[in-house]
């Protein structure tokens, strides 16, 4: 006789070191072979290793173990071992109908038998077993705290009673009638009328879920391959109509493109009106350039280099409405999504993410920029940033800006990029040069609606050198982050000057130029205050000698308006400190329920659309909050009153007018609210 022993284990050992392995030597006899084998207690791999003893055919198999509570512990380990060894033993027969049914024609039934396996409840003296046949095999449950004395007696006591019970359970099994209906193919996994309402809730279940699976995988394979393998083939194409002039071109300048390729480029598309490249990235693309673009639409935002829609991203790096003069734009500014195959402008997040990438920078510390006109142009890198384009984060430094009044107010829009660059970047700048930003979606702080990476580059002088000296550059451990950043790592966000306060204090060792000092330097949205007036005095005067700092404003005004034209909240807060919005509770008038849609902030000339979620807001300017509401009509049913007799006319019209609400009006807004919001475009 052989038998099989699994030790069930929560921790596995060496079988010589198991002193508990040791007592199953009592099943041993003259006719007797053991085997021990040491099992981690799981179900399924118990029913793995029952499986595989079967082709060694033991006579006994014994499972030691996992039976803590009794039976309600064997009944939730071996539930679906015997469910599936049921099904092993005995299939059910097919009901399976070829073709269609016929109109009128009835659903037939099989009836079989099917084997049920019977469990057998085992006294040891004091432990009870559980004992069953497994595909033909007998196996016995057993405690593990079992003695040698009780061992001695499993075997015939098992061999009892299956003995015990033959007639009632011929080999441990016993019959149980079962009904199968003979279905089509469409009526095995689609409701139809006959079926009990569990089957079709199960049916319409299943077919849900296959549904919820096809669309799924559907978006996966076409996000992940199809699309990345579309937009490769078109990059592919364009770079082979672009790079194919260059082996023609001559050998003194091998950057040179010759003209051929502008005019295949045109014929693909009239907007591509230039070439941008950076070195040891994927960056290597045609820009393109809608000119009728404006702040609510951008026509390559969802479009490729071809012209064709599609809002799960496209392959194409477009010049932001603002730079109004094209490639000759004091500040070009392109937009490059961030796609998930690491093609667009993915790579710009190689040169940083919380803190900056030198050994990168030092790989990859110039643009390339080529045109019809001017050829192949290198940009030096000046500064590496990230920035917020909503003001929950904290302030918004507006670098959208593609137009400048004069070279202070450039100056100061140059020195604020500096100041936030998380490289020093050993590079000089003056009013004379032009500017290249790349912008593109990123996700330190929210989604990327919310954060972007910036990096900027100026136009490498005539004569100049296009190398840098990389070997100078490094981290700016004190770069200026918007609010949410020290919000969630901690520490005090650094003084924002201004370009003259500190190039009077000659701090300035990265501008090369000659400043003469004229012009208001204030930014569009900025919120230094500016060192001169705005406005000339009515009276000449000559300038005063001052020996103190420039004053800086350290506070600012909030108002916030809900449905009145006065403001709910109107008080003076420090400036860079969190503030919190009101809660704007829904509210009916007029037969109309009025509930909060968004907020409007307006500052500094601007209006900015806010979320309705946004509770906190981070200021830094004086600021006006209006609250936009969603109207709707409240439907009500006509209520049935019962005649009254007539009442002297004079008192029923005092009584209606003691009735009326104080406030009939529909709530309004200040007309300051309706200025055009003006978005930073989503990438």
């Amino acid at each position: 006789m052989n038998i099989l022993v699994l030790s069930l284990t929560r921790k596995l050992k060496a079988s010589d070191k198991t002193e508990y392995l040791k007592k199953f030597e009592a099943l041993k006899a003259d006719d007797r072979t053991v085997e021990v084998k040491e099992l981690f207690d799981n179900a399924l791999l118990l029913e793995r290793e029952l499986n595989k003893s079967l082709k060694a055919k033991p006579d006994l198999i014994v499972v030691s173990g996992g039976l803590e509570k009794g039976e309600s512990s064997f009944r939730s380990k071996f539930a679906f071992i015997i469910k599936n060894a049921e099904r092993k033993i005995q299939k059910a027969p097919s009901a399976k109908k070829k073709g269609r049914r016929k109109k009128g024609e009835e659903i037939k039934t099989v009836t079989y038998n099917r084997k049920k396996i019977h469990i057998f409840p085992v006294d040891l003296g004091g432990a009870t077993a559980y004992a069953f046949n497994y595909r033909g095999v007998k196996l016995v449950s057993v405690p593990e705290r079992l003695t040698e004395s009780h061992l001695e007696e499993l075997t015939e006591k098992v061999s009892d009673v299956f003995l015990k019970n033959e007639d009632a359970y011929p080999d441990g099994y016993s019959l149980r009638e079962r009904k199968v209906r003979v279905l089509t193919f469409f009526e095995r996994h689609f409701p139809i009328k006959s079926d009990p309402s569990s089957e079709k809730a199960r049916k319409s279940v299943t077919l849900a879920a296959l549904c919820v699976f096809l669309v799924a995988a559907y978006l996966f394979v076409n996000n992940m391959f199809i699309i990345p393998m579309r937009n490769s083939a078109i990059i592919s194409n364009i770079q082979t109509i672009f790079y194919e002039g260059t082996d023609t071109a001559s050998g003194k300048d091998k950057n040179k493109i010759t003209e051929r390729n502008w005019k295949k480029l045109e014929k693909i598309n009239k907007e591509i009106v230039g070439w941008v490249k950076i070195n040891h990235t994927e960056i290597d693309y045609p820009i393109l350039w809608h000119k009728e673009d404006d702040a609510e639409n951008q026509y390559y935002l969802w479009r490729n280099v071809n012209e064709e829609y599609y809002q799960g991203g496209t392959t194409s790096i477009f010049m932001d409405w603002r730079s109004k003069k094209g490639m000759d734009s004091r500040n070009i500014i392109l937009h490059g999504h961030h796609m998930e195959d690491g093609s667009m402008f993915t790579d710009l997040l190689k040169y940083g993410s919380t803190s900056g990438n030198l050994a990168f920078y030092k790989k990859a510390p110039v643009v390339y920029i080529s045109t019809k006109k001017g050829g192949t142009v290198p940009y030096k890198i000046i500064s590496v940033f990230k920035s917020n384009v909503d003001p929950s984060l904290g302030e918004y430094f507006d670098f959208y800006c593609a137009n400048f009044k004069n070279d202070a107010q450039y100056l100061n829009y140059i020195y604020n990029l500096r100041i936030r660059s998380l490289i020093n970047c050993p590079v000089s700048v003056n009013e004379k040069d032009q500017l290249l930003s790349l912008v593109t979606c990123s996700y330190e702080f929210g989604d990327g609606e919310n954060f972007r990476t910036c990096i900027v580059a100026r136009k490498c002088r005539k004569g100049e050198s296009p190398e840098v000296d990389t070997g100078s550059a490094s981290l700016n451990k004190n770069a200026v982050w918007p609010q949410c950043y020290y919000s969630r790592y901690g520490g005090t966000r650094p003084t924002v000057s201004t370009f003259k306060n500190e190039y009077k204090k000659g701090k300035l060792s990265w501008y090369d130029g000659t400043f003469n000092g004229k012009g208001s330097e204030q930014l569009p949205t900025s919120y230094t205050i500016p060192t001169e007036p705005t406005t000339k005095p009515t009276q000449p005067t000559t300038k005063p000698k001052t020996t103190s700092k420039p004053v800086q404003k350290t506070t600012c005004n909030l108002k916030v308006y809900s449905d009145k034209k006065k403001p709910i909240v109107d008080k003076t807060v420090k400036i860079n400190k969190e503030v919190k919005l009101p809660k704007i509770k829904p509210f009916t008038k007029n037969g109309y329920k009025y509930t909060l849609k968004n907020w409007k902030a307006k500052y500094s000339g601007k209006t900015v659309t806010l979320k309705k979620t946004v509770t906190r807001v981070t200021l830094s300017a004086d600021t006006k909050i209006y609250a936009k509401f969603t109207k709707t009509k409240i439907k009500t049913e006509p209520k049935e009153t019962k005649p009254t007799k007539a009442t002297n006319p004079t008192k029923e019209t005092k009584a209606t007018k003691a009735t009326k609400p104080t406030q009939e009006t529909k709530p309004t807004e200040p007309e300051s609210v309706d200025p055009e919001v003006t978005e930073p475009p989503e990438e």
